[in-house]
């Protein structure tokens, strides 16, 4: 019975993973976390409705909050609010990353997908189909699989070593905070001359953002208290009250990959193509890239050669879209200063973005 293996359980792996079981194909899913995830708030937008209930994660949105406004504060184009955003549609939605991992992972062991924890350490495609050579708590293991799917996020660690080239946009790093609890429901953002904050409710609290370049980000890092106090006196609209968590670091600049599939493989969520956090776009991709990809795989392995290139035309027709969108926030300028600077500069555009080596 042809099989798939899927690196990496995040939410564009759980889809895929979901996708394919649902169409009765084994489905085998490693994580170096086992696909769990601390807790974390992010915003689905709207249309995200409709690819949560497809996935059978509607219930999901019942307990998250709903989010009806995004306000922000961006510089000299002062209060703003973005109702009708169109990265938020009518409303949106404040999820719990570790609640939304729980329920991807139960449904999808609920339809007979395996996950484990590791990571793949070496792979081989042959005539026969992929040998991979994970690394797990028990060891050492040769899996056998028919399909790929790389859902390593950013590094994109199978399709590199299968021929693809990662391209990246300038450094962006996001320092977050979880917040004690959510004050309010509506979404809040802010422009500073070093980069900008967001603020994200959910039901356990809410997440605080700083995204900013990564000097910067390792200067917050290395004195957080410092730098919250500082802080909070340039802040009109986002309050920093309540934060009693460490930050950690994510790398959120922009990445795209130069070919999202090839011979038994597919590249998904951020390994594909990943976009500037400024979009509000990135879980909602995740899922519906997940879902599409998984089907464009089990299509794939019933015959359908032309699978994976529809697949490759939809990623497309999202990255182009997006990225012919994501800069008009930096081109404001609300600050004349070296990170709004470079950043509107570049462009985000995907000809601006160079390419990194393994």
């Amino acid at each position: 019975m042809t099989s798939v293996l899927i690196a990496g359980g995040g939410p564009a792996g759980l889809a895929a993973a979901i996708a394919l079981a649902e169409r009765k194909v084994p489905v085998k899913v490693v994580d170096p976390s086992g696909a769990a995830t601390a807790t974390r708030g992010e915003l689905i937008a709207h249309g995200g409705a409709q690819i949560m209930q497809r996935l059978g994660l509607g219930h999901v949105l019942t307990d998250a909050v709903l989010i009806r406004d995004v306000v922000s504060h961006w510089g000299a184009a002062g209060l703003q609010s973005h109702g009708s955003h169109p990265g938020l549609g009518l409303h949106g939605w404040g999820l719990d990353r570790s609640a939304l991992a729980k329920a991807m992972i139960g449904r999808a062991e609920q339809l007979g997908v395996t996950l484990h924890t590791g990571r793949i350490t070496k792979s081989q495609h042959t005539q026969a189909g992929w040998t991979a050579t994970t690394e797990t708590p028990a060891g050492r293991e040769t899996w056998h699989a028919d399909y790929v799917i790389d859902a390593t996020g950013r590094p994109a660690h199978i399709a590199r070593r299968h021929a693809a080239t990662v391209f990246h946009g300038p450094a962006l790093v996001a320092v977050l905070w979880q917040m004690g609890s959510a004050q309010d429901t509506t979404m809040r953002a802010e422009a500073t001359p070093e980069g900008w904050w967001y603020k994200v409710p959910h039901k356990t609290g809410g997440t605080v953002g700083f995204v900013t370049d990564a000097a910067t980000a390792k200067r917050i890092t290395a004195a957080p208290s410092v730098f919250l106090s500082q802080a909070q006196d340039s802040l009109s609209l986002i309050s920093l009250k309540g934060i009693s968590s460490r930050p950690w670091s994510m790398d959120c600049r922009s990445a795209l990959l130069d070919q999202t599939s090839g011979t038994g493989w597919l590249a998904i969520g951020d390994a594909a193509a990943a976009f500037d956090p400024i979009t509000s776009q990135g879980l909602f991709n995740a899922l519906s890239a997940g879902f599409f990809a998984g089907n464009a795989a089990a299509d794939a392995l019933s015959g359908d050669t032309d699978a994976p290139r529809v697949y490759d035309a939809l990623l497309a027709q999202t990255v182009d879209r997006t990225y012919a969108t994501t800069h008009l926030q930096y081109a404001a300028l609300p600050f004349d200063t070296p990170f709004w600077r470079h950043h509107a500069r570049a462009g985000m555009e995907k000809k601006e973005i160079r390419p990194i080596h393994a």
